[in-house]
C-alpha cells in the first residue's frame, strides 16, 4: 500500500508541474490607452516563450504603418544559490491613429509548444489633437499633418506574354514587371508563380539585380524593372490560365511635417528630410491579373512517324566512331541535336542495332543554356554497342523529327544506313552464333542457353563413399571455423560499441543524412525557421560527429582547423564554411523564400557530400 501511494503522490505532482507549465505561459497586449489623431505610436504584443505561427490581429481605424517586427530576450539571475531564467519574445507593430473615436483591437494568437494562446484586446482612445483643440483661426501650415496616401497607380506589377495563341510544347516568355513612382524597398514574392499545365524554367535565378528603366505613361514617369522572367512549355492543348502572383514591399511616401519651424537651427537641421522624419513607410501588396491563353494542338497533317514532342528549331547530327573492327570490340554511336525549343524535354531516338550485337542504354550529356531570350542548348546521346559475332552488319538509319512553330511545319533528319565490319576477335570463341536447319537460332553470348557439350568427360569410380574422403573432413571441420570466426567478429563488433568516439565518427554520415531528410520535408511544408536550423544543426552535428568534439567548442575556426588536420582539400574547406555562413545570411535575405531554401538545402548536401570523400 505503502508502494501505491507512492506511485499515486508521483503522479500528482508531474501533473500539477504540467498544470503550472502551461500556467506559466502568459501572451500579452500592451499599447497607449489615448493618443491622438495622426499619432503614431507602437502596439507591443509579448511571450514568456518561444512563439510559432504568430497572427496578426485586426486593428480597426488604425493604419499599420510597419510590424510585425520580432525580437527576444533571455535573462539568468543567480540569488542565494537559486538560478532563475526568463525568456521574452516580442512582436512589435507602428500604427498611427487616422479617426477620432474608441478602438479595439482584437486579440492576437501565437503557438506555444503546440497550443495556441490568445493575448487581451487592447483598447485606444483617440481623440483630437491638441494643436485642432487650439482653434481654427491658424494658418494652414500650422494646423495639423498632410500625411501621403498611397494610390493605386504609385505602384503595381504587370505580366506579359509574347505569344497568347502557342501551340503545344512551344516555348514562350512571361515577362513580369514592377511599375513604380515612388521609392520601395523589401520587395519579395508572397505567392510565386503557379503554371499547372506547363513546364516551367526561371530565367532570372542567376541574376542578382534588376535591370530598370524609365517610361511614361499618362505623362508620369515611372521606373519600369524585370522582376521575374519564366519560360513556359505548354503541355496540354485547350484553354489554360496563368495564375497571379503576389509580392509585398515598403512604399515611402513623403509627408509634411505639423509642427512649425523652429528659429532653432539645431532643431531645422535635424528636422531635414535627409533624417526620414518626413517619410513613412507604406506596406502594400501587390498582384498581377491572372492571363488566359489558348494552345493549339500539333496538326496531324505531314507529322513523320519519327516525331517524339520535339518543338522548336533544331539540329542533327550522327556519327559512328569506328566502321571496321573485331568481335568483342566496342564502338559508339554519337547522335547529337542542338538549337532552341524545348531541348530539355526531347528523349533519346530509337536506334535497331543487329541482334549479334550487345547494347546498352545510351549516356546523355545536356548542355543547356538559359538566357533573358529563352531556353537553348545541345543534347549528345552516346550510345555502347559491342558486336559478338564477325560478319557484315547494318545499322538501321538514325531519325530525327521536330515541329517549327514559327513556319507550323514538320522537319526530319535520317543519318542513313551504317555499315559495319566485324573480324573475328581473339575473344570471339566464347561468342559463337549456331544455326539450325529447323530454322531455329541458338546464340551463345556469354550468359544465353549454352551448345550440347561434346568432348571427353570426368568420370567418377563406382564404388566411391563420401565418409573418410576430403570433402567429408572439410565438411566437418567447415562448421567449428565458421564459428569462431563469427565469435571474432562478434567481439570485435564489441569493442567498436564501447568507442564512443569511433561509433560517432561512423556514423556521422549517417545522422547528417538522416537531418537533410528532415530539412527537405520542413523545406517543402515551407517551414523556413525549423528548416534553417535542421540544415545548420545537419552541418554542425557532422563536424562534432567526425571529429568527437564537443558541439559548445564549434566554431569556424575549429572547423577549418579540423579539417585541414585531415588533409582536406582548400576548395572543399572553404565551400564547407561559406555553406555555414549562407545559412545565416539566407535567413534574413528578402526574396524567394523557397529559392533560397532549395540552394541551401543543395549546398549542403554538397559539401557533406564532398567532406566525406575527403575524409574516407
Amino acid at each position: 500500500m505503502r508502494i501505491v501511494k507512492l506511485h499515486i503522490l508521483l503522479i500528482i505532482v508531474l501533473l500539477s508541474q504540467a498544470l503550472m507549465a502551461d500556467e506559466d505561459i502568459s501572451f500579452t497586449g500592451i499599447a497607449k490607452q489615448t493618443v491622438e489623431i495622426g499619432e503614431r505610436f507602437q502596439v507591443v504584443y509579448e511571450v514568456n516563450a518561444e512563439g510559432r505561427n504568430f497572427i496578426s490581429p485586426s486593428f480597426g481605424n488604425l493604419q499599420v504603418l510597419s510590424g510585425p517586427n520580432t525580437s527576444t530576450s533571455s535573462s539568468v539571475q543567480y540569488i542565494n544559490g537559486n538560478m532563475t531564467q526568463s525568456y521574452t519574445m516580442t512582436y512589435t507593430f507602428v500604427v498611427q491613429a487616422v479617426q477620432e473615436g474608441d478602438v479595439t483591437i482584437s486579440p492576437a494568437s501565437v503557438t506555444v509548444n503546440g497550443k495556441k494562446y490568445n493575448s487581451n484586446p487592447v483598447k485606444i482612445k483617440v481623440v483630437k489633437s491638441s494643436a485642432a483643440q487650439q482653434g481654427t483661426n491658424r494658418s494652414s501650415d500650422q494646423s495639423g499633418s498632410s500625411e501621403g496616401v498611397l494610390q493605386d497607380d504609385d505602384v503595381y506589377i504587370k505580366a506579359f506574354l509574347d505569344n497568347n495563341s502557342p501551340y503545344l510544347g512551344e516555348q514562350i516568355i512571361i515577362t513580369y514587371k514592377i511599375y513604380t513612382k515612388v521609392p520601395i524597398t523589401n520587395l519579395g514574392m508572397q505567392k510565386s508563380p503557379s503554371y499547372p499545365g506547363f513546364w516551367s524554367k526561371n530565367l532570372m535565378e542567376d541574376n542578382s539585380k534588376f535591370r530598370q528603366s524609365t517610361q511614361v505613361i499618362n505623362g508620369e514617369e515611372y521606373i519600369v524593372a524585370d522582376i521575374a522572367k519564366y519560360a513556359l512549355f505548354p503541355q496540354k492543348s485547350g484553354e489554360l490560365t496563368i495564375e497571379s502572383v503576389e509580392m509585398e514591399c515598403n512604399a515611402q511616401l513623403r509627408v509634411q511635417s505639423s509642427k512649425r519651424r523652429s528659429n532653432d537651427p539645431f532643431e531645422s537641421f535635424f528636422n531635414d528630410p535627409f533624417f526620414n522624419r518626413n517619410v513613412k513607410n507604406v506596406k502594400t501588396t501587390l498582384t498581377s491579373k491572372p492571363i488566359k491563353i489558348n494552345v493549339k494542338p500539333l496538326p496531324q497533317q505531314g507529322k513523320p512517324e519519327s516525331f517524339k514532342g520535339a518543338v522548336g528549331e533544331f539540329t542533327f547530327k550522327s556519327e559512328i566512331d569506328k566502321k571496321d573492327l573485331s568481335a568483342n570490340d566496342a564502338l559508339t554511336l554519337n547522335v547529337s541535336i542542338s538549337g532552341r525549343g524545348n531541348i530539355e524535354l526531347i528523349t533519346s531516338p530509337e536506334i535497331h542495332f543487329p541482334s549479334d550485337f550487345e547494347t546498352y542504354e545510351p549516356k546523355i550529356k545536356s548542355n543547356i543554356q538559359s538566357s533573358l531570350s529563352g531556353i537553348s542548348g545541345s543534347k549528345i546521346f552516346e550510345y555502347l554497342a559491342i558486336p559478338r559475332a564477325s560478319g557484315d552488319f547494318k545499322i538501321d538509319p538514325v531519325k530525327f523529327s521536330y515541329f517549327n512553330p514559327k513556319e507550323a511545319k514538320y522537319y526530319s533528319f535520317s543519318s542513313g544506313e551504317l555499315q559495319v565490319s566485324v573480324e573475328k576477335g581473339d575473344s570471339n570463341s566464347g561468342g559463337i552464333t549456331y544455326s539450325s536447319s529447323a530454322q531455329e537460332d541458338i546464340r551463345f553470348i556469354g550468359r544465353d542457353i549454352h551448345h550440347i557439350k561434346t568432348g571427353s568427360f570426368e568420370l567418377k569410380e563406382k564404388g566411391r563413399f563420401l565418409f573418410a574422403s576430403a570433402t567429408y573432413y572439410i565438411v566437418i571441420v567447415l562448421p567449428v571455423l565458421l564459428l569462431i570466426l563469427i565469435v571474432l567478429w562478434w567481439k570485435r563488433q564489441e569493442k567498436r560499441k564501447s568507442n564512443v568516439g569511433l561509433m560517432k565518427t561512423r556514423k556521422a554520415n549517417k545522422i547528417a543524412r538522416e537531418r537533410l531528410k528532415k530539412a527537405e520535408k520542413l523545406k517543402k511544408a515551407n517551414d523556413e525557421k525549423a528548416f534553417y536550423d535542421e540544415i545548420a544543426q545537419a552541418l554542425w552535428g557532422y563536424i562534432a560527429d567526425k571529429f568527437n568534439i564537443k558541439k559548445s567548442n564549434l566554431s569556424i575556426d575549429k572547423v577549418k582547423e579540423s579539417l585541414q588536420a585531415k588533409n582536406v582539400a582548400v576548395e572543399v574547406i572553404d565551400s564547407f564554411i561559406n555553406t555555414l555562413n549562407n545559412i545565416d545570411f539566407a535567413r534574413f535575405a528578402p526574396g524567394d523564400s523557397g529559392g533560397k531554401m532549395e540552394n541551401v538545402y543543395n549546398e549542403a548536401i554538397d559539401a557533406i557530400m564532398q567532406a566525406e570523400k575527403q575524409l574516407k
